[in-house]
């Protein structure tokens, strides 16, 4: 069992070793920092490796996969990584606790992405507190690159964990980890952003690159574009409800995805660099889209053809003629009867599986699509809709994907702002439910009201899903908190 108060109580002095394996440490409560880290030679690895661990604690299989179920991207009644529990309707509360088999569900992110900051804050403590310089193989000096790929580390899990949690504790290069306190999600959103800032200004007009992203490279102003890609998003989808969404600080979206930027880290074959939705979530035998995406992609189409939600009783539907998104046969193709236990839930049966990204699956080296430009886009679009900006620009904004992909009919800017923003929110499931760790689920939220009752609304979260996770009940246990949760009979949020 993992010695989950080590990794907390001494969070700042977790290492994660990439190219230093003869690295010993012999207490984690108290190390020698200079024993532990030696060569400055090897803090770029070792951040390096601190980006592996990020991108592990997101995007392979848990909270991933189980919280798109629950948003229905993808639709699966299959138990693994607690798919089943998340996606059974009606929606029953978190099982937050310590017996529960699929508490990974809470735990992978939380342990991983503590274990990604650790390296990277007792590395810019030691560079900042010593003295230190960092030279590359050549000798020169790239002190600033390294402190650059550090800080932006910092904001990316501080990001994540503000996207995720209720309350996460705020870390970096100067935290005493033994007096750590959990902060409510917007603090730790607005500490995210700070740490961004700072690696942005190390990174614009500058020769510094940033390294961590797998066989990814960004130099100067593209690695500054591509944080401020980042900024927009968590800003904007630390939103948890409509009334939160509408507090979001519009014009920081807007300043911050003008020059959008595309992330695809390139898959190592099933090593580190993987994506479990990728994966499974491309195989009909073990997951399909869920049928509230399909009958969102068909407006026009009667209930008859494309009912919502899938009749109890109905083993399988025809495929759909002419439907009204392309996309539906391009990304989205007909598979026939889904392989389902009736007993589990009709609602979780549907007959279309996705396949925009099938040649991953050959050999899981293809790139994975974490954040594009168009993503980045559309949260620029919905910045120029909320701030009452350009609204022709909005449109031609939304119409990259809805028209070129979609093949829908343009949208001309005259529309109003409730439609433009439901079409950015189309957008956002349709074209990204398959690339960040939990897109749909932070896109619907923010779309739906507190306290939604509307089980018919192709937009929002099932009523009574979790906003969401709770600090994990391995991590409570450690100092005698109660555990509590969310969603179902209990809060939302």
């Amino acid at each position: 069992m993992k010695n989950y108060k080590l990794l907390i109580v001494a969070l700042a002095f977790l290492t994660i070793i990439s190219g230093c394996e003869d690295l010993e440490v012999e207490n984690l409560n108290n190390p020698n920092r200079q024993a532990l880290l030696a060569n400055p030679a090897e803090y770029p690895a070792s951040i390096n490796g601190a980006y592996s661990a990020f991108w592990a604690a997101l995007q392979q299989s848990s909270p991933n996969f189980p919280l798109s179920v629950m948003a229905q991207g993808p639709s699966m009644s299959w138990g693994n990584w607690g798919a089943r529990d998340l996606g059974t309707i009606p929606r029953q509360s978190l099982q937050n606790n310590l017996t529960y088999s699929n508490r990974a569900i809470f735990t992978q992110a939380w342990n991983g992405l503590y274990s990604a900051i650790g390296p990277v804050n007792n590395i810019l403590g030691i560079i900042a507190e010593d003295d230190v310089t960092v030279p590359d193989a050549n000798g020169v000096d790239i002190t600033d690159q390294v402190v650059a790929n550090g800080k932006a580390l910092q904001g990316l899990v501080m990001g994540y964990l503000s996207l995720l949690y209720d309350q996460a504790y705020i870390t970096d290069e100067t935290t005493d980890p033994t007096s750590l306190s959990f902060s409510p999600y917007g603090d730790v959103n607005d500490a995210a952003i700070a740490k961004l800032q700072e690696a942005i200004a190390l990174f614009a007009g500058s020769n510094n690159v940033l390294t961590g992203f797998n066989q990814l490279t960004y130099t100067g102003d593209d690695a500054a574009n591509l944080l401020r890609g980042f900024i927009a998003k968590f800003e904007a989808l630390q939103a948890r409800n409509t009334t939160e969404a509408s507090a979001v600080d519009w014009n920081r979206v807007l300043s911050n995805s003008a020059n959008s930027v595309d992330l695809a880290p390139v898959g190592d074959g099933g090593f580190t660099w993987w994506h479990r939705l990728l994966i499974q979530g491309q195989d009909a035998l073990w997951a399909r889209v869920s049928q509230k995406v399909i009958k969102m992609m068909n407006p026009s189409k009667t209930d008859a053809e494309v009912p919502y939600p899938w009749p109890d009783g109905l083993a399988v539907l025809p495929e759909i003629s002419n439907p009204d998104d392309s996309r539906l046969g391009t990304d989205i193709t007909y598979a026939g009867a889904p392989d389902f236990s009736a007993a589990r839930g009709y609602y979780f049966f549907s007959t279309y599986d996705y396949s925009r990204y099938e040649s991953y699956r050959a050999g899981f080296t293809d790139p994975m699509v974490f954040l594009s430009s168009e993503e980045v886009d559309l949260l620029q679009a919905e910045a120029l809709v909320r701030t009452g900006g350009n609204k022709v620009a909005a449109a031609g904004l939304i119409n990259n994907t809805r028209v070129n992909r979609g093949g829908l009919a343009p949208l001309t800017g005259l529309e109003s702002d409730a439609d433009l923003l439901n079409a950015i929110l189309y957008e956002r499931i349709v074209e990204f439910t398959w690339h960040g760790s939990c897109n749909i689920w932070f896109h619907r939220r923010m779309m739906t009201p507190a306290g939604n009752t509307d089980a018919t609304n192709l937009y929002y979260l099932e009523p009574a899903s979790a906003r969401h996770l709770p600090v994990p009940a391995d991590e409570l246990s450690i100092f005698g908190l109660p555990f509590y949760t969310f969603g179902g009979n209990q809060p939302e949020q």
